[in-house]
């Protein structure tokens, strides 16, 4: 049975507006380990937004592949949407009813972005997934065009395969695109990019080398996703 999720909220450094809209960011499937708190705060201070990290681990945290890869496979991501769904419930009751959600996520959170915007009742306003696509057995992703703007990001040397691999993503674009629908659905590519390419902290690039990610992982590219990320938040959630 699901119920809401632990979680954490970021707020923007120079200050919250009066009913500013919310983000969800969810995690990698490291859990909340201090890359993702870096993200939802940059997330926070680049849009205004108020951020809300869910712990979908609750508590518990992968130090390295084994650990990580155990936790993920254990994850029951149909409950996990349903947590996620609760939250989004929560955010607006706190507020009202017309304050603008949108969820945001990364590899494993990446995929559930897709999931959560495309399975909960009441359609976000904006989802943002990066490098990581939900098997078609937990939902159809083709649904997100007449419900929630979409704009994924995908590095072209990504190599997990059927996940966020590149053939991955043009199978997502090429569906998003035949979709009936009027929703904004954008696929960014990187082309010299590759898995969890966003992490520029010491212990993601510490695990990348020791899971021979492919990739050249530049700055130049990060910042093209952020300003990319921040233009479409700003636009469908403000």
């Amino acid at each position: 049975m699901a119920s809401l999720p632990p979680h954490l909220i970021f707020k923007p450094v120079a200050g919250l507006a009066k009913k500013a809209p919310a983000v969800i960011c969810v995690q990698e499937w490291w859990g909340i380990n201090a890359a993702i708190k870096g993200i939802a705060q940059k997330i926070a201070d680049k849009t205004g937004a108020e951020v809300y990290l869910p712990d979908l681990y609750k508590g518990k945290v992968g130090v390295n592949q084994e650990e990580a890869s155990h936790l993920m496979n254990n994850l029951d991501f149909k409950n996990a949407v349903n947590e996620m769904e609760l939250l989004c419930k929560d955010i607006i009751r706190k507020e009202d009813a017309d304050r603008k959600v949108g969820v945001c996520g990364f590899c494993m959170g990446g995929a559930l972005t897709l999931a959560t915007a495309a399975l909960i009742e009441k359609p976000l306003d904006a989802c943002a997934p990066f490098y990581g696509i939900p098997p078609a057995e937990l939902c159809d992703v083709a649904v997100l065009k007449k419900k929630t703007p979409v704009q994924g990001h995908f590095g072209d040397k990504d190599g997990m395969a059927g996940f966020s691999d590149k053939a991955s993503a043009d199978k997502l674009e090429e569906t998003l695109k035949n979709a009936e629908g009027d929703k904004e659905a954008t696929i960014f590519h990187y082309p010299t990019e590759g898995h969890a390419f966003m992490n520029d902290d010491e212990f993601s690039k510490e695990q990348r080398k020791l899971l021979k990610f492919d990739g050249d992982y530049t700055d130049e590219a990060r910042e093209l996703a952020w300003g990319r990320l921040t233009e479409f938040l700003k636009k469908n959630l403000f």
